[in-house]
């Protein structure tokens, strides 16, 4: 038999309410209730965890050990009761489905919009919610079901996960207009270590990969700047401000425009993958299970 659950979730936004304000009376406020029922109410949470929770003192109350346990789960738990409400919800307004996708920037980049725009017209009952994150953190979030599936980079490790190949592309050396570089169209990576460059934020999966490649050569990688998406490091590269490593197909609008150049990185690195994935050995929900199939067939006609 399942175990009798002591609370709701009202008893936690009330303690968040306290443990952020450093008041039960400001709480009470917050949550549409009277002092007196708050005070009540979060001793009979106390209660039903068997343990103190808050300390009372003349200027207010502040969350104990286990308070503190308690709130960092707290915030997760209503976070994800607020996803459950928003997707049965759903079901009430005539859709059929809710599906969050987390993406890295490559994929957002290179072709989720139009593949996007297919699915909907297909499916104009199902809700995606799409959120961009680096492939580390898609990885974890699929995993622990924050995601329903992701499209990620190449990942070292992939425990829990089962991943599908839905795009291949190159990656390319960007550089600007009458740099050294351009004299040649194709190239090996150690010749682009003696410029400055231009890359992506620490945590994405394509800096960890130039990282290692720098590093497998005996080399540092001679970052100028960092900057969170493809647009920027072609701006960045066109003001003159070094040579970056991008995949083809998320730059070719800009070259043109700004008169970079895109040059053949001779590596066998430099085939860049990205996969769909899902939580291994979990069945997914009809709609994800659509979303799912959708951008596996994208990826096959491609």
């Amino acid at each position: 038999m399942p175990t009798r659950i002591g609370f709701d979730w009202r008893d936690l936004e009330l303690f968040i309410a306290a443990a952020d304000s450093g008041s039960i009376a400001r709480a009470a406020e917050r949550c549409h209730i009277v002092p007196s029922a708050a005070s009540k109410r979060l001793s009979d949470l106390e209660a039903a965890f068997g343990t103190a929770l808050l300390e009372r003192h003349n200027r207010g109350v502040r969350p104990t050990a286990a308070g503190l346990a308690l709130l960092v789960r707290s915030r997760g738990l209503l976070e994800e009761a607020g996803r459950v409400e928003r997707e049965i919800a759903s079901y009430g307004a005539g859709l059929s489905g809710h599906v969050r996708l987390f993406a890295n920037i490559s994929s957002i980049v290179e072709f989720l919009p139009p593949v996007l725009a297919s699915f909907d017209r297909q499916w104009p009952g199902i809700r995606v919610d799409l959120e961009e994150h680096v492939s580390a953190r898609i990885a974890q979030a699929v995993t622990e079901g924050v995601a329903d599936l992701g499209v990620v980079s190449e990942l070292l490790r992939h425990d829990g996960l089962e991943l599908t190949l839905c795009r291949s592309d190159e990656l390319v050396l960007l550089a600007p207009p009458g740099h050294p570089l351009t004299r040649q169209t194709r190239l090996r990576f150690a010749a682009a270590l003696d410029y400055p460059m231009v890359g992506l934020k620490a945590g994405s999966t394509l800096h960890g990969r130039l990282l290692l490649a720098a590093g497998d050569i005996g080399r540092d990688l001679p970052l100028r700047i960092q900057v969170g998406s493809f647009d920027a490091v072609c701006a960045m590269v066109s003001a003159g401000l070094g040579v970056g490593v991008v995949p083809r197909a998320a730059i070719s609008p800009y070259l043109v425009p700004l008169g970079l150049a895109a040059l053949t990185l001779d590596e066998p690195w430099a085939t860049h993958h990205l996969y769909l994935c899902r939580k291994a050995g979990v069945s997914l929900s009809p709609a994800a299970e659509r979303l799912f199939g959708h951008l596996a067939a994208s990826g096959e006609s491609a």
